[in-house]
């Protein structure tokens, strides 16, 4: 008698979109397929907090990727993927090896580059630092101002608004300004919230610009903090679109010209970079993923739906269209399981 193996879904990448694609295919497709994810890093961080973490103003959350593994049934490659060849149905490791997949899913994240020279940016392990160092001198008296700026009114400014706030409620003598491009404050979530931001920022004492692109030049500040801007990870045989180097998707996430291949998270050539937003790509990709597996599924295609919590260091956060709870957890399956509500 012949057993045929279950199929192989390769996931590059190890962060909030790859684990949610993860449980969601797990739990739609159960035993139809093995899953392997390929990333060069130990641990998973829950990325949402990395403003508010290194201010003191929530805890931050980070596991081994060995520990997620064991306990929700993929098998872990601690390796980074150089080169798709999808005619072959396979990846060639930074190592030289190559993994061989019948469906592949790139969740590698974006590449950064700071926009200021001198400014702290917010995002990674150097600007967890920056921030701390900052904090620690304006609880010294060594500086007065800090001129939190957005770089571009695309991507994802929410954590500039979060760290301006929670500095600006931190109780010290300092002057807070946020300088952005945008019309109105987080004006992509819609005017009611828009509103409600403005408020917070005004209670707290934040001086705010709008419609102005920043130079550092200027400036008048003793610090500047600020977003990096987002380059995409350039992988060999991968297409991608626009200046920015990410990946073509349609709605279901699969990457345009190429067979067996879907994108979700950052990567991607949707304009907003959001936990909650790489969660919904992640959940489309898994439904369609598992109705080609012979689930029980009718895949529905990704339609943005934004929401998010600004912490502010003082009282109750701000949750913007419904918010994702102060935890900050993103994703239906991911939040649940980070938040301890599935069964391990």
């Amino acid at each position: 008698m012949t057993i045929f193996a279950p199929p192989e879904v390769v996931v590059a990448g190890g962060g909030i979109a790859a684990l949610e694609f993860v449980l969601a295919l797990r739990e739609l497709a159960g035993e139809r397929a093995r899953i392997t994810l390929i990333t060069p890093e130990p641990d998973f961080v829950l990325r949402p907090l990395l403003a508010a973490a290194p201010l003191g103003a929530a805890a931050g959350w980070r596991r081994p990727l060995t520990e997620i593994a064991a306990e929700t049934g993929f098998r872990l490659e601690p390796s980074t993927v150089e080169l798709a060849e999808p005619d072959r149905r396979r990846v060639v490791l930074r190592s030289g090896d190559a993994v061989s997949y019948d469906v592949l899913v790139l969740a590698p994240g974006v590449d950064t580059i700071d926009a200021f020279e001198g400014a702290v940016h917010i995002g990674g392990p150097d600007g967890a630092r920056g921030l701390e160092a900052l904090q620690a001198e304006i609880r010294a008296g060594a500086v007065r101002s800090v001129a939190f700026v957005a770089p571009s009114a695309t991507g994802w400014v929410l954590p500039l608004y979060e760290a301006a706030l929670i500095v600006a409620n931190g109780g010290d003598s300092v002057a807070v300004s946020l300088v952005t491009p945008e019309d109105r404050p987080l004006g992509l979530f819609g005017p009611r919230a828009s509103a409600a931001v403005e408020q917070a920022l005004l209670a707290a004492g934040v001086e705010l610009v709008t419609g102005r692109h920043a130079s550092v030049a200027d400036l008048v500040a003793d610090r500047i903090v600020s977003l990096p801007l987002v380059r995409g990870r350039r992988i060999v045989g991968v297409p991608t679109t626009g200046p920015y180097g990410l990946i073509p998707v349609d709605p279901h996430g699969r990457v345009t010209g190429l067979s067996g291949v879907y994108a979700i998270g950052d990567a991607t050539d949707f304009p907003v970079k959001q936990g909650g937003i790489a969660c919904q790509q992640a959940d489309a990709a898994a439904e369609h993923i598992a109705a080609g597996l012979g689930a029980a599924v009718i895949p529905v295609p990704f339609r943005a739906e934004l929401r998010a919590t600004v912490l502010t260091g003082a009282g109750d956060p701000i949750l913007l269209n419904g918010g994702q709870g102060p935890e900050k957890l993103p994703g239906r399956r991911l939040g649940a399981y980070l938040g301890g509500t599935v069964d391990a």
